[in-house]
């Protein structure tokens, strides 16, 4: 068999995905074959070149852009990924199903990871019949704000809610249950607030067809009690290639460095990341806050719909 994994990104995001690329590369096994596919909107040359730099000969490397028809659909632009700026790419993870109809599972991986471990370990996982497997989503649980966030405007308890940049994800049941088409109605029908637009659409929407996959397979922050990561995940602001001192960017930076060019290229990023920069931070997070404190109050969200009859799972 041959291993799915798909990425999305735009050019903002090249030189992060190049080191998630070669880490997954490092660790596999060179009797299986893998074929990684970037779904993006827009890619310089150069920049598709250094990707498929990373190619071998047991690891194959494709882009594809979302299909025309589907994104024509997407009309929701209000939404902001981390609260600062839209990107389509954060919605292609929910048509990977509807675009590549001959695969039956795959792996998704944000491009803020490292993979420290053969990820076809993770196609092995038990789904249990569900659509997804996830990680929960630490963040969430330690700011009260976001946890009241979860369960009055998704419905999900804070415990249930997951992290969407590591997922497992069952392909042909996703089609059987036409998992875009309601997505994209519940999208153009209401255009919920979010604070994670996809994330927020993954729980509510399979709060019930979701398995919650061991933490080690989806490590944000700073979590000493997985003594066994699999995959580091550099969510939100603990960005590498952002500031020196992040929880395990030493992982980051063992890849990195193995990528002369690559990791010029980002530590030149971290040092022209000045006190502007670190403002901007805190003030989108100020921003995830002041959203999380008031969506659940609002008349339209995820919880409501549901409460009111509406069909939000799935």
């Amino acid at each position: 068999m041959t291993y799915a994994i798909f990425y999305s990104v735009d050019d903002n995001y090249v030189d992060p995905l190049t080191v998630s690329l070669h880490s997954l590369v490092k660790n596999t096994d060179p009797a299986k074959q893998y074929h990684v596919t970037v779904l993006t909107e827009h890619l310089t040359p150069a920049h598709k070149a250094q990707i498929m730099a990373e190619q071998t000969a047991n690891v194959a490397v494709s882009f594809e852009s979302i299909a025309d028809r589907l994104k024509a659909q997407i009309t929701d632009k209000d939404n902001k990924l981390r609260a600062d700026y839209f990107t389509f790419t954060i919605y292609f993870r929910l048509f990977i199903a509807e675009l590549f109809p001959t695969i039956d599972r795959a792996v998704y991986l944000d491009a803020d990871t490292v993979v420290l471990t053969d990820i076809a370990d993770l196609f092995a996982e038990d789904l249990h019949g569900d659509l997804l497997g996830a990680v929960h989503d630490p963040f969430m649980a330690v700011n009260p704000e976001t946890t009241a966030y979860t369960r009055d405007a998704i419905g999900v308890a804070v415990d249930q809610y997951c992290n969407s940049g590591v997922l497992l994800m069952d392909l042909a049941g996703m089609r059987r249950v036409k998992f875009a088409a309601h997505f994209l109605k519940l999208l153009n029908q209401y255009h919920f607030h979010s604070l994670a637009p996809d994330q927020d659409y993954i729980n509510a929407i399979t709060r019930d067809r979701l398995t919650h996959l061991d933490e080690s397979w989806n490590v944000q922050g700073d979590q000493p009690q997985v003594k066994t990561p699999k995959v580091i995940h550099y969510n939100l602001f603990d960005k590498p290639w952002h500031y020196e001192q992040v929880p395990n960017g030493d992982y980051f930076w063992h890849y990195a460095d193995e990528l002369p060019q690559v990791a010029a290229n980002l530590r030149a990023t971290r040092k022209a990341f000045d006190s502007v920069h670190v403002q901007g931070d805190v003030k989108h997070k100020a921003d995830l806050m002041h959203l999380a404190a008031t969506t659940g109050a609002e008349p339209i969200t995820f919880a409501s719909v549901e409460a009111q009859g509406g069909a939000v799972q799935i």
